[in-house]
């Protein structure tokens, strides 16, 4: 959440690619086979959706959705992705290549509406990631980049309801974030005003009328609803149809297995957890013995057992850098000083609620060491 304000907001609202063009009518079969490679890859089928892409290739070689698809299927694969992986080098080649060909579009048509979302979506994903990788100067000229076109998405939502997404994002996030964050407010003066509740109007609507956005649209409105409108029972629908959709998609799981902790809905959570626990990415490891914790205090009342499980969760995910992971261990010190509590250990519960605070990235992980500590 440390991260310059002119680059964090370009990055939310461009982060997810969208798929279609006018050279790929609707009913089309390069159409039905993009269809079918999005389920492949948000089911995290990698094998099935590159050989569908490359059907794909075949029927339209100078579009960028070949190389987005092919990044795509990198990214949730490795979700949360580490940089340092030897298929991230693949990954920014494809969105490279993506964006090339986009702007080969736009040379053509300028107001091309989905050759502006590749651009958009391109310039965005890879000013995220070079900000990752420290490289701070270029991510900062990627976003601008990228800022272009999200404006030009405003204007276009109409004719290509994909833009609803990016348009509702905007409208939520330029507002949100500096509420929580009042340093960036003058900053402002350079973005055009949002929305809140229209924002989040608009990413539902993504949410049911895309064909594109329709995941990423529900994946983000479980993160919006969970971790800053305070609202785990909303996240969790959202979360349950993407779980249910796209049942071997770990990230997917990991995300429902969250929401339906904060809402207490725990009734068949050990074989979502079982599977987390078992995966052979440390990430998944970690979030799911934090949540076997969880359920074992919560659920169970069984402290001593749940205790364990947090320390096992801050040892597997000691030094781990991917996206969400400080976030996690803030749970995990929350956990700890519960059970501190619990022993009626009152310095070593606001001990870990201090560690728990610090590591804290969202209004919602902040909330309970907050109320403690003050």
């Amino acid at each position: 959440m440390k991260k310059k304000f002119f680059i964090y907001i370009v990055l939310l609202f461009v982060y997810y690619p969208s798929f279609a063009q006018k050279s790929i009518p609707e009913g089309s079969k390069a159409y039905h086979l993009i269809e079918q490679a999005l389920q492949h890859i948000y089911n995290t089928e990698v094998q099935e959706a590159n050989r569908l892409a490359e059907q794909i290739h075949s029927l339209a070689p100078g579009h960028p959705v070949y190389p987005m698809l092919k990044a795509l299927a990198i990214r949730e694969a490795n979700n949360p992705i580490d940089l340092n992986i030897p298929a991230f080098d693949s990954l920014r080649h494809y969105l490279y290549e993506a964006l090339e060909k986009s702007e080969n579009m736009l040379k053509k048509e300028e107001d091309q509406p989905e050759a502006n979302f590749f651009a958009m979506a391109s310039y965005g994903w890879l000013a995220m990631y070079e900000n990752q990788d420290g490289n701070a100067m270029k991510a900062v000229g990627l976003a601008k980049d990228a800022y272009k076109y999200l404006k030009k998405g405003f204007k276009l939502k109409e004719k290509y309801p994909e833009f609803y997404f990016t348009t509702g994002l905007y409208n939520y996030y330029r507002e949100k974030y500096p509420d929580l964050h009042p340093v960036y407010k003058p900053f402002m003066l350079f973005f055009k005003d949002g929305d809140i509740p229209l924002g989040l109007e608009q990413i539902e609507k993504s949410s049911r009328a895309s064909v594109f956005m329709q995941a990423e649209a529900k994946d983000y409105l479980s993160h919006i609803y969970l971790r800053y409108e305070d609202q785990p029972e909303t996240a969790l629908k959202f979360a349950q149809s993407l779980v249910r959709q796209y049942p071997k998609n770990l990230f997917f799981v990991y995300k429902y297995v969250d929401a339906a902790i904060a809402s207490q809905a725990y009734q068949g959570l050990d074989t979502y957890i079982d599977r987390l626990i078992s995966s052979d990415r440390r990430y998944y490891q970690m979030v799911g013995q934090l949540f076997r914790g969880m359920l074992l205090e919560k659920r169970d009342n069984n402290f001593q057992a749940a205790e364990k499980y947090y320390v096992q969760s801050l040892s597997t995910g000691s030094g781990l850098e991917v996206e969400g992971a400080e976030n996690y261990r803030s749970y995990a010190y929350s956990g700890m000083a519960r059970v501190a509590l619990h022993k009626e250990k009152y310095k070593d519960a606001e001990r870990l609620y201090k560690q728990a605070l610090s590591t804290a990235q969202y209004p919602q992980t902040e909330k309970e060491p907050k109320a403690y500590l003050n």
